[in-house]
């Protein structure tokens, strides 16, 4: 069993660390490609080898996948917050978790085409995390009338 770690761990080490071809370390240990796979499969199975994926904005992949097939969505999106985060924080980051959706979404629209926006700090926060002017060819338009602060409120956020 020691020996099969062994191989477990060298050929996972070789694909995942040193980006060798599954080919590459078939030729090498003299195994096929389809025998590699199963390898790198295996020491997945078995938590040799175990994936962490580094997310610049923490969201809960799980939750937003069961949300997708639930309620038959095209996206989902949920933050995935810790019991520390302070009202400032959690802001900013659901508003780069926002503008995320946004600029892919706004990327898609035809010229001419309308975003209509409401007013709050969570608009205010998507908004300002916008990286691009996607909205060359788009009209913003403010969706609530209402006297507010200018810093959050859409006529604002529209310019």
């Amino acid at each position: 069993m020691e020996h099969r770690d062994e191989l477990l761990a060298t050929v996972a080490s070789l694909y995942y660390k040193m980006n060798q071809s599954q080919r590459e370390i078939g030729d090498r240990f003299d195994l096929s490609t389809a025998t590699v796979s199963r390898i790198l499969k295996e020491a997945h199975d078995r938590g040799i080898v175990q994936i962490t994926i580094s997310m610049p904005i923490p969201h809960d992949f799980e939750l937003e996948q069961i949300l997708i097939e639930r309620f038959n969505l095209r996206d989902a999106y949920v933050l995935q917050t810790s019991g520390e985060s302070t009202h400032d924080t959690l802001l900013n980051a659901i508003g780069r978790l926002a503008a995320t959706y946004i600029e892919r979404v706004i990327k898609n629209f035809s010229s001419g085409a309308s975003i209509g926006v409401a007013w709050g700090t969570g608009v205010h926060a998507a908004v300002s995390a916008i990286v691009d002017n996607y909205t060359r060819n788009t009209d913003v338009v403010q969706l609530l009338g209402g006297v507010g602060e200018l810093v959050v409120d859409s006529p604002d956020l529209g310019r």
